[in-house]
């Protein structure tokens, strides 16, 4: 690969250079990094999206309102570009954090992966790409769990605590809005995001208001006939199933 070289223009180059100057070119360059960092790190994660065998299939055709579509990325696209719309730097962020960090320590420490398969690839096509798709659950299953799990670390933190309560007000809304609509637009999309809020509370410690979002999940799937007749994925089924165990609730439907 060609080297490019930028050079910074210099009025008196034999002269010292003053402190105003110092501070503009190291702000030059410190742009050039991050920029080059951006890219490093769209580009890893499109060659996880490769190797994990995602061909491709974005027409609108085959996204039915009735179940969420997994999205599948063309291995000459930019993953990033299909995202449903454009995200922050502090965004992109939390994305990547959520990729290289958050979700490998899910899949080693949650019970919902205690059988084998390729669990990467799974929450790839299952989790992050209805999120790449999906506006508000990017904000609740990705952006929101990301900030919580920072948080872990930094309690406290300022920005991260306003985030969590930024997010999650996106999402409440988001998700009261299509359970009040006329005619109901409720659809496993809608289950994926109550799923998304139930986990983040639990997260949180907060059991009771997780349990109140798993009782509106199982409202939505028996109004809908069951969790195949909504269209749940694999990976949303065995969430459903699993935290109504956990929680002890009940549905008549379940074998």
């Amino acid at each position: 690969m060609a080297r490019r070289f930028q050079f910074v223009s210099a009025s008196t180059p034999t002269e010292r250079v003053s402190s105003k100057s110092r501070k503009s070119n190291h702000s030059h360059v410190m742009r050039h990094v991050h920029a080059k960092k951006r890219r490093l790190r769209t580009q890893r994660y499109q060659d996880e999206l490769i190797s994990a065998g995602m061909g491709v299939d974005q027409t609108a055709s085959q996204i039915g309102l009735s179940s969420p579509p997994i999205l599948r990325f063309a291995s000459s696209g930019d993953p990033f570009s299909s995202l449903a719309r454009p995200l922050s730097s502090e965004e992109y962020f939390l994305l990547d954090h959520y990729i290289q960090v958050v979700m490998p320590y899910s899949i080693g420490h949650c019970g919902l992966f205690d059988y084998d398969g390729d669990h990467r690839n799974q929450m790839l096509q299952e989790w992050v790409g209805l999120a790449v798709n999906d506006d508000i659950f990017m904000t609740v299953a990705i952006l929101l769990s990301t900030c919580r799990y920072v948080l872990h670390d930094r309690p406290g933190d300022p920005f991260f605590t306003q985030m969590v309560l930024w997010y999650k007000q996106i999402c409440l809304r988001s998700l009261r809005l299509e359970i009040e609509s006329t005619p109901s637009c409720v659809n496993a999309m809608s289950v994926a995001k109550a799923l998304a809020l139930a986990i983040d509370e639990v997260n949180s410690g907060e059991q009771s208001i997780a349990r109140k979002h798993l009782q509106g999940v199982l409202a939505m799937v028996q109004f809908s006939g069951g969790p195949r007749s909504i269209g749940l994925t694999s990976l949303l089924e065995r969430m459903y199933h699993i935290f109504l165990r956990e929680l002890r609730l009940a549905d008549p439907r379940i074998e």
